[in-house]
């Protein structure tokens, strides 16, 4: 049976200061976390996902090493105790980060998939899409920044294929990762982004349909074709009314998967601001 130690009878590694560079490190932490993730959806309900988490600190020149296990249970601390508001959590844990750690600025990052229901066209059947969301949170010591991604699925029609051919047109599963920097106390909410993409889109991705949807989303397709540079305009367009009210700058990254080539359409567009 191993003996049982007292913290302080086990040497401090991470404090031996001796036989290293004296040398700024900009981030060191763990990422990768795995933990059960409810956050709140627009509506009230709750999303029930996994998180995937990141969390660092920069470490000054005389720590030789950061005590990689008090990351692991800030985030089990906060998770166990805060509420269901991930913009809030990160708000808490950016300065206690700090303060565990010893650093002067914190930056943490939440990968998690997110459900709502949607319903189809015609034969109103409700089934679950998913999007990949990304929450991140940045804190240099007085200013704390947040960002929020979303990848929005949907299908778009070739305006080319269209009106080059006598019948018919290609289409194309697509994607756009849509960025924001979120004005401290506003929120843009996910849903508010997933509704922004697809209304500019030839049509959205409804997992479950009947005959009579298919046909109406082969036509609503075929009514709205969109390029990749179509896309990228109308959504910045649209996220132009929420600068400087929810959001203070953006970038939108479209990407059509192209069926009758092997590579793939990109567009990136900016608000022309820090996000690049």
């Amino acid at each position: 049976m191993p003996k049982i130690k007292n913290m302080e009878d086990i040497p401090d590694v991470q404090g031996d200061t001796s036989g290293f560079p004296n040398k700024k490190i900009k981030k060191v932490g763990i990422r990768n976390v795995i933990v059960p993730l409810k956050i709140l959806r627009k509506d009230g309900t709750v999303n029930i996902s996994s998180g995937n988490i990141s969390i660092y600190t920069n470490l000054i020149e005389s720590i030789k090493g950061a005590n990689m296990s008090r990351y692991s249970i800030l985030i089990e601390d906060f998770l166990l105790h805060e509420d269901l508001n991930l913009r809030e959590l990160i708000r808490k844990m950016l300065p206690a980060t700090v303060e565990k750690l010893g650093a002067t600025n914190s930056y943490i990052k939440i990968k998690f998939d997110y459900f709502l229901v949607k319903e189809a066209p015609v034969s109103k059947i409700k089934s679950y899409s998913n999007y990949e969301c990304v929450i991140e949170g940045r804190f240099d010591g007085v200013n704390q920044k947040y960002y929020l991604t979303v990848k929005v699925p949907y299908t778009s029609c070739c305006p080319c294929s269209k009106k080059i051919s006598e019948y018919g047109a290609h289409n194309q599963r697509s994607f756009a990762e849509v960025k924001v920097e979120l004005i401290n106390n506003e929120i843009l909410w996910i849903e508010d982004i997933v509704d922004i993409v697809e209304s500019c889109a030839s049509a959205p991705i409804i997992n479950t349909l009947k005959r009579n949807d298919e046909a109406f989303q082969t036509e609503l397709m075929y009514e709205n074709p969109r390029f990749v540079e179509d896309m990228s305009r109308l959504i910045g367009e649209k996220l132009d009314k929420h600068l400087d009210v929810q959001i203070s700058d953006y970038v939108v990254v479209i990407e059509h998967q192209e069926s009758i080539h092997t590579y793939d359409a990109i567009s990136v567009l900016t608000a022309g601001r820090e996000l690049q």
